[in-house]
């Protein structure tokens, strides 16, 4: 790659045409420079910063298309949605809400987070160990997962975390 910026690779891992639905997604809060497009998917995805090169041509086939217009404010442009960009913006939400439940479900079975079996865990946990501090944290621990098991991109960093913490008990379970 002689003469190219390597890339993250995180950013391979986005869909071709994903950026598209993205603008689309960002623009719904407000008409946006292209520069502060770049910006805010930085922002939000905290790995993925689109060039200009991607961002612009974009933007030039939503307006073409017909979802998004060009608000000129002298040299700079500012892009806005379109009745037609807001319809198709909001099946996109409804698809991205959609797709994030169906994923949360399959990780959570994947990675065995059986919410029931959480909160029975729990309230056993308060039964036994009220007064103990401990149980404290190991229900504040318990409440995390089940908020975390609903976001498929977290599930993994969450199960990397239990295990660090999981072998650094089992070291003190030795000391004893």
């Amino acid at each position: 790659m002689r003469g190219r910026k390597s890339r993250n690779n995180l950013t391979q891992l986005v869909p071709r045409g994903f950026l598209k639905s993205y603008i689309l997604l960002l623009l719904r809060a407000g008409p946006l420079h292209g520069y502060k497009i770049m910006e805010k998917i930085k922002e939000k995805t905290k790995f993925w910063k689109p060039s200009p090169g991607s961002v612009y041509p974009a933007l030039q086939s939503l307006v073409k298309k017909g979802f998004v217009k060009k608000i000129d404010e002298g040299r700079r442009k500012k892009y806005a949605l379109t009745k037609k960009g807001l319809k198709i913006s909001e099946e996109i939400k409804d698809f991205e809400k959609t797709m994030r439940e169906k994923m949360s479900k399959i990780l959570g079975e994947i990675l065995g987070v059986d919410k029931a079996e959480i909160e029975r865990f729990l309230e056993e946990m308060k039964k036994r160990y009220k007064a103990n501090p401990l149980y404290e944290r190991l229900n504040t621990i318990a409440e995390l997962i089940l908020k975390i098991s609903e976001h498929p991109e977290k599930c993994l960093r969450a199960l990397k975390i239990l295990n660090e913490a999981n072998s650094e008990l089992k070291k003190l379970v030795i000391e004893v």
